[in-house]
């Protein structure tokens, strides 16, 4: 009776661990906002990779190894995550779980095959946060692996979160993705309250994110044809002139004869003017433009670089805010082929490192090397020998002969194109007899002539006094 009794309650409680893990797989997860899930991806970069594991610490301390080939591949250390652990971590799925908490729902199988917490979308919709996944042979196939989008083009360049194999564990890099990869999103996304121009309302609420003068808390404003109390109406119970077409119109607009001048615009220090309609004038100024761009701080973001001020070009993987608009690198997807940092939409030389937005113009050269549309402005250099180049590029400004890219007329003791190789030793003049003369034929400057001539006179009158 006693074993009887003691089976049930075994099978009881066997049922009820059952029961409760089966209700804990499939409960729901939690709201998350993009922010967040990228929030978690990246504080996974830096783990080691480890075959059905989904765990690490936020704090970047015990990173574990890897060793092998996958999935025969050796794990040490006590966190790291393959690709499906770490997607389903970053995305708390099924339910919210401490990222140092290891665990492995799903697969690539349930990633690509399946819609569990996720739903398949176009390719081209991708956004931060969702991710891409595909299964070798399709489904349900064989071995497979996943990635979390952050930003880029989709079906060209990208950047994504991922545990991308032993030997790499998870990182945040650039790459492409074949198109077996199919896109996913994440169920329950909630937007983030971003307060981008920090006026204390959030979107929804706030109808324009990128105007602090508005918001549901805004006086509405007559003439500027906008919604400015975000109630649905725009310059409800107004009417006005507004003489310079910038959409205000006076009181509101304390210079209606000036585009530039009206509530809202941007305050220029050291010009004595009001821009902005508040009433004062250059405030908050008062600060030493120190890179000379013609901004000062807060406006610009380092003021020790010219190249850094607000509507100057983002420069694409420089990994810089180049235009003080608080991102770094965005809407940008493209190859830097000669790896300065810059594209071929603002890299006029795409092929070489020294060519560049940010580049240093070199006297003399000819070439634009800062990609301004001049060619060595701010030069000042005499051309003695009238052969377009000027020292120190001309490394011998007396002989028009002489410049970089010149023909090497094979002279010894000569450096014909300023490349600091004499041109006895350039590839073209290399072959030499056993006499030691030049190989190559620069044109025959007379000298063997005049020396026939010396010996053949020698020779007749040796004869002559015999």
């Amino acid at each position: 009776m006693k074993v009887a009794l003691r089976a049930l309650a075994w099978a009881a409680l066997l049922a009820g661990a059952l029961a409760l893990e089966a209700g804990s797989s499939r409960a729901a997860p939690a709201d998350m906002s993009r922010d967040e899930i990228l929030a978690l991806a990246e504080s996974g970069v830096g783990y080691s990779y480890w075959w059905g594991n989904g765990c690490w610490r936020t704090d970047g301390t015990q990173l574990g190894s890897c060793s092998g080939s996958c999935p025969d591949c050796s794990h040490s250390g006590s966190y790291g995550a393959d690709c499906s652990g770490f997607a389903a971590k970053v995305w708390q799925v099924p339910s919210p779980s401490a990222v140092s908490s290891c665990a492995h729902p799903y697969s690539t199988l349930d990633f690509t095959c399946d819609e569990i917490w996720w739903d398949p979308i176009a390719r081209g919709d991708l956004q931060r946060g969702d991710a891409a996944s595909y299964r070798s042979g399709g489904c349900p196939g064989s071995g497979g692996h996943i990635v979390v989008f952050d930003r880029g083009d989709p079906w060209g360049s990208l950047w994504t979160y991922e545990a991308r194999g032993c030997s790499t564990g998870i990182v945040h890099n650039s790459r492409t993705l074949s198109s077996d990869y199919r896109a996913i999103r994440r169920r329950q996304l909630v937007a983030s309250c971003t307060d981008a121009d920090d006026d204390g309302w959030c979107v929804p609420d706030d109808c324009d994110d990128a105007a602090p003068l508005v918001n549901p808390g805004a006086a509405e404003v007559c003439g500027n044809g906008r919604d400015d109390d975000c109630d649905g109406d725009t310059d409800e119970g107004c009417g006005c002139t507004d003489g310079d077409g910038d959409t205000w119109c006076p009181p509101d607009d304390c210079d209606d004869g000036d585009p530039q001048v009206h509530p809202g615009a941007v305050e220029t220090c050291r010009d004595g003017r009001d821009e902005d309609c508040d009433g004062l004038t250059d405030e908050d100024c008062g600060c030493a433009d120190e890179d000379g761009d013609t901004w000062c701080p807060p406006e610009d973001c380092d003021d020790s670089d010219p190249w850094t001020h607000p509507g100057a070009p983002d420069g694409c993987g420089d990994g810089r805010d180049d235009d003080c608009d608080g991102l770094t690198d965005e809407d940008c997807g493209c190859a830097d082929v000669d790896g300065d940092g810059w594209c071929a939409d603002e890299d006029c030389d795409d092929e070489d490192p020294n060519a560049h937005p940010r580049g240093a113009e070199y006297c003399g050269n000819g070439r634009d090397d800062d990609c301004d549309g001049l060619t060595d402005e701010t030069c000042e250099c005499v051309d003695v020998d009238g052969d377009t180049y000027c020292p120190p590029a001309d490394c011998n400004d007396d002989d028009p002969a002489i410049h970089p890219g010149a023909r090497p007329a094979c002279a010894w003791g000569r450096d014909d194109d300023c490349d600091t190789i004499l041109d006895a030793d350039e590839p073209a003049c290399r072959g030499f007899d056993d006499g030691g003369g030049c190989g190559c034929d620069p044109g025959d400057d007379g000298s063997a002539s005049i020396l026939f001539v010396l010996l053949g006179t020698a020779w007749v009158g040796g004869r002559r006094r015999r």
